[in-house]
């Protein structure tokens, strides 16, 4: 039996043969005034840490949310595992944390750079046998402390560096900015936050 595979065409253009409407969930459409927070399955091996309600309750404290949320379409608990974080035009991710919750092999850099906000968390850890790396122990309520008031700010930063520039299409300033802000915002929250 023959089947008819080519597309219809009709004024002289071939027509689609699915449907081509966008998805009315689809990110990337923008809606006027809104910032939708969705949240994806984590990928395997990790897990979300954070709730779609809280996350909602710690976006209404941010410092500056109205400048900070122009030109934001969604926050998304993603389900990528590559990354701590991420950011796109309009969109910004917070991936899913390992299901387990120490980590083992965290490098001195990263140690280094956030050891006085591992301190102000609580964050239990020590230096691992082979001198390079260090064993950071994790509660779940310091975990989850950590995505939102830095994770979360720093990915903000992100967005609000591109935002701030004039042409709105790249993030300029690059990661000194989004860690500067970051960390302003970790000032300013935690003493009202609270921990655990």
């Amino acid at each position: 039996m023959h089947r008819k595979t080519a597309m219809k065409v009709q004024g002289g253009r071939a027509l689609k043969k699915n449907n081509w409407r966008r998805d009315r969930d689809d990110l990337w459409i923008p809606r006027p005034g809104e910032v939708r927070v969705v949240r994806e399955a984590p990928a395997p091996g990790s897990r979300h840490l954070v709730t779609v309600p809280q996350l909602r309750a710690f976006l209404e404290r941010l410092p500056m949310w109205d400048e900070v949320a122009v030109g934001l379409r969604a926050v998304v608990l993603s389900g990528d595992d590559d990354a701590m974080g991420w950011h796109d035009t309009g969109v910004i991710g917070i991936c899913g944390w390992e299901r387990e919750l120490w980590w083992e092999d965290t490098l001195s850099a990263f140690h280094d750079e956030h050891e006085w906000i591992l301190d102000r968390l609580g964050v239990d850890r020590e230096r691992a046998p082979d001198g390079e790396h260090w064993i950071v122990r994790w509660t779940e309520e310091q975990a989850r402390d950590f995505q939102l008031l830095h994770i979360l700010p720093h990915e903000l930063g992100h967005h609000r560096d591109r935002m701030t520039t004039r042409s709105r299409r790249r993030a300029a300033r690059g990661e000194p900015f989004a860690e500067g802000w970051a960390n302003a915002v970790f000032e300013q929250l935690l003493p009202e936050y609270d921990l655990g």
